[in-house]
């Protein structure tokens, strides 16, 4: 059974998706760093929004 946050998460993420102003690319590395499972950083959302679209994050 999913979480509360789960399913919060989930939403947030479709929103996104939804949003034209961020690729599909973005919204899968925050995802992906939303679901980790150490602490989030400003530095790794600094780093996912600064990149060029389709870039990676290293």
């Amino acid at each position: 059974m999913p979480t509360l946050q789960n399913i919060i998460a989930k939403k947030y993420f479709e929103k996104l998706r939804a949003a034209p102003d961020l690729d599909e690319t973005k919204v899968a590395q925050l995802a992906e760093l939303f679901s980790a499972s150490k602490k989030l950083k400003a530095d790794d959302l600094v780093k996912i929004f600064s990149l060029p679209p389709g870039s990676d994050l290293k």
